[in-house]
């Protein structure tokens, strides 16, 4: 697999650098106009200089409007895309890349690394009655981002909302694709109480779909900047099953047995998209998080937004 870069310009770059190195399919090519640099890549120093490489997948990362607009102009290539979230400022945006995409039978995965993890894979084909989910990240203070030299993700205007756009989407994409079902917002509170951003601080929703309850809390709030609070868990009349970020804990009362298993850690987690992204391209499958499943999952964040208490310093 011959994969490219474009942008670039993302605390996640390095991210993505290790994961598709991990899985065997390194990637080899930059295109970016906002003046980042990777020594280990060669540069494409125009779009048509990218298309050249005959690139497998190109992978888009930025600020939300610079990456829909570079998939508007990729897609008609018929290049196969890899974007990283949120895919635009709200869902309509989504939704009109997602169109474009339809009309050009274009392969677009949207990164979402917690969805494709062991967890899963732990989950019998027959679990049982489903009732509640709970997924918790919490990160450190949102000045990392100002010192990363991308600001913008504080500004509600270019993120698209603060840490329930950035962070919440994992969970509630993950929420969605466990119930298999259209999902409800029950209610929400955000905070802005420690930093007086514009923007959340802190989230918590509850989730409904069918008989299901779904619970993500989401925060700028740790008290490390190198660390973070993960819980992604989910149980069923007999069985829970938890990944805590390094390990996976199985309950299962219908034969009395406890099992612990280790799973890809936390920082690692990008991996599981490199390489399920890969495989369903070389298999011709649609990736596991599409436009349309993104579509849901922003149609909510904006319910969220527009229906939430606030807390504000």
């Amino acid at each position: 697999m011959h994969i490219a870069l474009a942008l670039g310009h993302h605390w996640h770059t390095q991210l993505y650098l290790d994961a598709f190195a991990a899985v065997g399919a390194p990637i080899s090519v930059l295109y970016t106009g906002a003046g980042v640099t990777v020594p280990s890549l060669r540069r494409a120093e125009t779009l048509s200089d990218l298309l050249r490489e005959r690139p497998d997948l190109v992978i888009v990362l930025g600020r939300p409007d610079e990456m829909i607009q570079l998939a508007r102009e990729l897609i008609p290539s018929g290049v196969a895309l890899a974007l990283e979230k949120p895919v635009g400022t709200d869902a309509d945006q989504t939704a009109a890349l997602a169109e474009l995409a339809r009309q050009h039978s274009s392969f677009v995965a949207v990164a979402q690394p917690h969805l494709s993890t062991e967890f899963w894979q732990a989950i019998p084909h027959q679990p049982g009655l489903l009732s509640h989910f709970r997924f918790r990240l919490v990160n450190g203070s949102p000045q990392r981002y100002t010192e990363w030299g991308m600001p913008w993700v504080l500004d509600p205007a270019q993120a698209g909302g603060g840490v329930l756009r950035n962070l919440g989407l994992h969970g509630i994409s993950a929420f969605q694709q466990l119930t298999g079902r259209e999902a409800q917002v029950h209610s929400a509170l955000l905070s802005s109480a420690l930093y007086g951003l514009e923007s959340e601080e802190y989230a918590s929703v509850t989730l409904r779909s069918g008989q299901v309850i779904g619970q993500i809390e989401v925060g700028y709030t740790l008290g490390s900047d190198s660390d973070s609070e993960y819980e992604l868990s989910a149980h069923w009349q007999h069985l829970s099953i938890r990944d805590d970020g390094a390990a996976l804990t199985i309950f299962d009362r219908r034969n009395g047995t406890l099992a612990r298993q280790t799973c890809l850690p936390l920082p690692r987690r990008y991996e599981h998209f490199a390489r399920t992204t890969l495989s369903a391209l070389a298999d011709h499958q649609a990736p596991v998080h599409d436009l349309a499943a993104h579509i849901r999952a922003m149609q909510l964040i904006d319910q969220v937004y527009a229906h939430a208490n606030w807390i504000r310093p």
